[in-house]
């Protein structure tokens, strides 16, 4: 589990550090704040050897790498020479992890005439070299534990196709949930599946709608469920905040020992069901070893979260943090169970 991390010129975020980190996170703010961003840079962080991750946080955003233009979107005002640095600290161990995402350039030489449609990055260099185009990432990873043996990898687009290189398995394992991930359901109730976990779900889903006996993934790829209608019916035709209440529980699940990050937890959920999938959440973290970071704009998700943690044996393990920015000044403010209580009480400005 992470205890702090550090993140410079990674989007909109100029430099922004947040330490004492918990067990289960939830960070709140203005919008702009950078709160995704952070659970991108987590992502990134997790899986650092993997250089398609940054493809798949901008297709999370409905940016897919379409054209050499959108890779200057992971750079702080889109300047490519501002290289991203994303650093960690691991509690339990106390390993120190750093990756930094660098342009990889081409020389005007070797590129072929760029389509009109294509905005090329070019950066001038004091030596006169020929101009370059940006044409992906590159991305190098390195740990305490293995300190003379970086690991680079690069994602490259070629010939309109993506091309990885240097990619590696890392034993940490994390999951991004968020608006247009939420119900990916065959990749991951699948894995529920092979590893017998499918029970462990419909227990937690009881907690949110009695009747449901049994869950399936049909053949088109859609969750179903037996709620002791003549057939079964789609979650996310159930009401009630089901789906979304699943779209945690199955991640969590086939992610234990691992991270979560779960963007927009709310989900437009009533409070009832926020408190219901808070308390799940802090159960789930707890049973099976898994570091939770949320992101909310919701008012009522955050009285659902102090609410769930009060009182509880874990309320020592959760944190709330507000991502505040003034210009181009971040900073993370952390809000104390005592503090949250009497800002919440008194109607104070949490969001």
């Amino acid at each position: 589990m992470y205890k702090s991390i550090k993140i410079r010129n990674l989007r909109a975020i100029t430099n922004l550090e947040i330490d004492d980190l918990a067990q289960v996170n939830l960070f709140v703010g203005n919008n702009g704040c950078g709160k995704t961003t952070v659970l991108e840079a987590l992502f990134f962080l997790i899986g650092a050897t993997n250089p398609k991750l940054p493809v798949n946080a901008n297709a999370f955003r409905g940016l897919p790498v379409v054209n050499d233009e959108l890779w200057g979107t992971f750079f702080h005002d889109m300047d490519s020479s501002l290289a991203v640095e994303i650093m960690g600290e691991v509690r339990e161990t106390g390993e120190k992890e750093k990756l930094v995402i660098r342009a990889k350039m081409k020389s005007d030489e070797e590129t072929p005439a760029v389509p009109s449609a294509s905005v090329s990055v070019e950066v001038e260099t004091a030596d006169s070299k020929p101009s370059v185009l940006q044409k992906g990432l590159e991305l190098e990873y390195w740990s305490s534990e293995y300190p003379d043996k970086p690991i680079v990898t690069s994602i490259v687009r070629s010939n309109n196709d993506l091309v990885a290189t240097g990619t590696k398995e890392r034993p940490v394992r994390g999951v991004f949930v968020g608006p247009t991930t939420r119900f990916n359901w065959r990749g991951r109730f699948g894995a529920l599946q092979r590893n017998k976990l499918v029970n462990d779900l419909i227990v937690f889903l009881r907690e949110m709608e009695p009747t449901i006996s049994d869950v399936r993934l049909n053949d088109a790829g859609f969750l179903e469920a037996d709620i002791g209608l003549p057939s079964l019916i789609p979650v996310n035709l159930m009401g009630g905040g089901i789906a979304e209440f699943m779209s945690a529980a199955v991640a969590m699940l086939d992610h234990k020992n691992g991270i979560i990050l779960i963007d927009e937890i709310e989900g437009g959920l009533h409070y009832s069901a926020q408190e219901k999938i808070w308390k799940a959440i802090l159960s789930w973290a707890q049973g099976r070893n898994v570091q939770v970071f949320a992101t909310t704009h919701s008012y009522e998700c955050i009285r659902a979260f102090c609410s769930s943690v009060q009182g509880t044996l874990f309320e020592s393990a959760a944190k709330l943090f507000r991502i505040e920015r003034k210009d181009d000044k971040f900073r993370a403010i952390e809000y104390s169970k005592e503090v949250l209580a009497e800002s919440l009480d008194s109607s104070w400005e949490v969001r």
